[in-house]
């Protein structure tokens, strides 16, 4: 499959995503809006090379907008949800990320990470 063909197969199951995740009560932020903020960082996630600039102001956005315990949780439910969702993610690429960018968050995003233990 070409880079083009894929970027275009892992976007559409982002948008796809999207709509299909239910609203969360009582909660700062949405999953839709995680999904959004952290969309520019698919292609370093599956391909490698350099993060791009929109993928850490999406990051350090979206750290910032978690303000509650439950927007932690969220939050990790949200990245740990869309990743397994996409075709080639590495996981240790995501896991890069935050750092890369300059800051950090307390889990590593694994298919098996444990949100509800997020403080």
């Amino acid at each position: 499959m070409t880079t083009f063909k894929f970027f275009k197969v892992a976007l559409i199951i982002v948008l796809v995503s999207i709509s299909l995740i239910p609203p969360h009560v009582n909660a700062e932020v949405t999953c839709e809006q995680i999904i959004i903020w952290v969309t520019p960082c698919i292609g370093y996630s599956i391909l490698g090379g350099v993060v791009p600039a929109a993928c850490c102001e999406g990051v350090k956005t979206c750290i910032a907008a978690k303000k509650t315990k439950k927007d932690r949780q969220l939050g990790c439910n949200c990245v740990k949800d869309l990743a397994a969702k996409i075709p080639g993610v590495n996981y240790d690429r995501v896991n890069e990320i935050p750092g890369i960018c300059g800051t950090t968050i307390p889990y590593k995003i694994t298919p098996d990470v444990d949100c509800s233990k997020v403080n």
